[in-house]
């Protein structure tokens, strides 16, 4: 048994994955395409996953759910996600086969309500596990149409926010897609979001309409996160944006900032050597050497979280491999 709860943010690529290993049980927070977290599972002998939570309907975060969900090693109780009215993507479509087969076959229960009526529902051990957003009367709203107060929503306005407590401190908020819009709602809710870790939204893509420095500095003066983690892809969609890393830097300077790969504006080429900085768990650059993070193991304990060991070792990396980081553009 575990001493202690265990958070890894996984190296997918473009794509969003967490997994908690609590005293007693897994949760899993999004499931992107490819094989990397089922590789995990496999490395850390995970036969039973209590609950998978869906942030929202985007290929990046529930496409490999398809497979899981038909892995006959894998035991799989529960899955939460909210509906999605203007979801019409053939992903999604094979999604609902998958979990009516699951529930059908296998007795998987399948919630169809992932909002803030849930925390303290989905705690497997010490982790008090919650959900900051979407509020029910958002969720209801199904991903498109207005908000209760004229807001014009999409998708990731309704996206899943999800934050973890051990010992009474706020260890982890994971931000799947929520946007501007997302956060305004969230905020007529609470605004005590301080924790030390942060998984940036959108993969630090734009967020709607909105100023990008903006809401980072706004999204960063409420988390105030030690650590920043952007899960990226090496060349997909140019993220993290240069306005949205400059944005974290002028809200938390001392926060270490950690891509689980190596974006092109940091180096034009991965380098040459493998790299010896990151853990054993299963990294999808780990073959081509475009991880820049990887994959990031936490244990858990309460305010005494740290990430320092791996911290040290991912600064040496960029100082020693990385010609043009972006996350030291902006610091004075």
């Amino acid at each position: 048994m575990m001493s202690l709860p265990e958070l890894i943010i996984l190296d997918v690529g473009h794509g969003n994955c967490a997994i908690l290993r609590d005293t007693n049980g897994v949760i899993i927070i999004d499931c992107p395409q490819g094989v990397t977290l089922i590789e995990t599972l496999e490395n850390l002998s995970i036969k039973e996953i209590s609950h998978i939570l869906i942030s929202h309907a985007d290929a990046d975060h529930i496409a490999g759910i398809i497979n899981l969900l038909s892995n006959e090693t894998i035991k799989i109780n529960k899955v939460h996600l909210n509906p999605d009215l203007c979801r019409e993507t053939e992903t999604w479509n094979d999604l609902l086969i998958a979990l009516k087969d699951a529930r059908l076959r296998l007795g998987t229960v399948v919630s169809t309500e992932l909002t803030t009526t849930k925390t303290g529902q989905l705690n497997v051990g010490q982790v008090l596990v919650e959900i900051l957003a979407p509020t029910p009367e958002l969720a209801l709203v199904g991903g498109v149409g207005r908000s209760v107060d004229e807001r014009r929503l999409n998708p990731n306005s309704t996206s899943a926010v999800v934050g973890l407590v051990h010992d009474s401190h706020r260890v982890a908020i994971l931000g799947a897609d929520i946007d501007q819009v997302g956060l305004d709602q969230l905020l007529k809710e609470r605004s005590d979001l301080k924790a030390d870790i942060l998984v940036f939204p959108h993969h630090g893509g734009k967020p709607g309409g909105a100023d990008g420095k903006a809401f980072a500095q706004q999204l960063c003066d409420l988390v105030k996160p030690n650590l920043v983690v952007f899960s990226i892809g090496r060349g997909r969609f140019d993220n993290p944006r240069e306005e949205i890393v400059e944005g974290v830097v002028s809200s938390v300077p001392m926060a270490h900032i950690l891509c689980t790969q190596l974006s092109k504006k940091c180096a034009d080429s991965v380098p040459d050597l493998e790299p010896t900085h990151l853990n054993a768990l299963p990294a999808r650059g780990r073959a081509s050497n475009s991880c820049c993070g990887g994959t990031v193991s936490i244990k858990i304990a309460g305010n005494k979280t740290t990430y320092a060991a791996g911290i040290a070792a991912h600064q040496q990396f960029i100082i020693d491999r990385v010609s043009n980081p972006l996350c030291g553009r902006f610091r004075v």
